[in-house]
């Protein structure tokens, strides 16, 4: 049995939103109707002997997931392994965007019902600008209803539809959606964990886990950055990946560190197989030597610059 520490519990991030729309309660919220609110539900991340450090649970039944393809493309070519708080800030501020925008389709919408507004007098007149453009895109398409086009109410309820989306998207960084393992609460015996499965018993919801080492981080090196921030920051973390997962031939190492003892490793050897004693070597084939090394020309001319010197 892994003892888990959830010392992230009280403080977990939230990345998804339930969209709760408030009742309209007098005249003016007609006109001045309320957004729709950005309210995340619970993602806790916690780390486990086992099961390693950037493992989490979603506690939302009606997630949403990228892509695999562009969740790949994000985290390989877009630099967004492990850190996705560039990702939640454009999926906030696009949410903000598209609710307000929501907000005055609404009100162009309303105005066409009370003629004592004149759309072409300001502020009405740009408020058309802005929101007929899209209100009026349906226009025709659809089969008008008791002399009602019908189109502005699905554009704006497109709108909603799209909101709604970003609300429940998750980004599932370092791992792949396809990783996620969904756990109900009638299924909690399947789970291999018993300290996860009876947290889970008392949140009495039904979750996605993402745990042990990210798919990706077979398929690609790990981002370089990552790697430097567990040596210098975080060696509990180093040691945890190469105690677990050396055998696998992934570098966990920074590439600073690999490339001096590539360069220790291949100068050892080359000065192995020469039976070349360090006392005697000469300083001019010294500095051949680091030339050779910082200019990455094949060892094999190291054999010839050697013969040079000691003839």
């Amino acid at each position: 049995m892994t003892m888990i520490e959830f010392d992230t519990l009280f403080s977990s991030n939230h990345i998804i939103a339930s969209t709760i729309a408030q009742p309209v309660k007098n005249y003016l919220e007609i006109f001045f109707p309320k957004g729709l609110s950005f309210n995340p539900p619970l993602i806790t991340y916690y780390k486990d002997s086992v099961e390693g450090y950037y493992n989490f649970f979603i506690t939302q039944k009606n997630a949403i997931f990228l892509p695999n393809w562009m969740s790949e493309v994000i985290q390989i070519f877009g630099n967004q392994s492990v850190n996705v708080n560039t990702l939640r800030t454009i999926q906030e501020w696009c949410f903000g965007f598209l609710n307000k925008f929501r907000i005055l389709c609404d009100i162009r919408a309303a105005m066409w019902w009370w003629l004592m507004f004149n759309p072409y007098q300001q502020p009405f007149n740009t408020l058309r600008i802005l929101t007929e453009w899209y209100l009026t895109a349906l226009t025709g398409i659809f089969p008008i209803i008791i002399g009602i086009d019908i189109g502005p109410t699905i554009a704006i309820t497109g709108l909603g539809i799209m909101l709604d989306l970003l609300n429940r998207l998750v980004f599932t960084m370092p791992y792949l959606p396809s990783e996620g393992e969904k756990f109900s609460i009638a299924n909690l015996d399947n789970l291999d964990n018993a300290a996860l499965a009876d947290l889970i018993n008392k949140l009495g919801e039904d979750v996605t886990i993402f745990r042990y080492l990210p798919s990706l981080w077979y398929k690609y090196p790990i981002p370089d950055d990552l790697r430097n921030y567990w040596y210098d920051k975080k060696p509990e973390m180093l040691q945890y990946f190469l105690k677990n997962y050396d055998n696998l031939g992934i570098d966990f190492l920074p590439d600073r560190i690999l490339k001096t003892e590539y360069e220790n490793r291949i100068s050892h050897e080359v000065l192995t197989t020469y039976n070349i004693d360090f006392e005697t070597i000469p300083t001019n084939l010294i500095c051949s030597i680091n030339e050779i090394f910082h200019n990455n020309i094949m060892i094999i001319k190291f054999s010839e610059i050697y013969h040079q010197v000691i003839n």
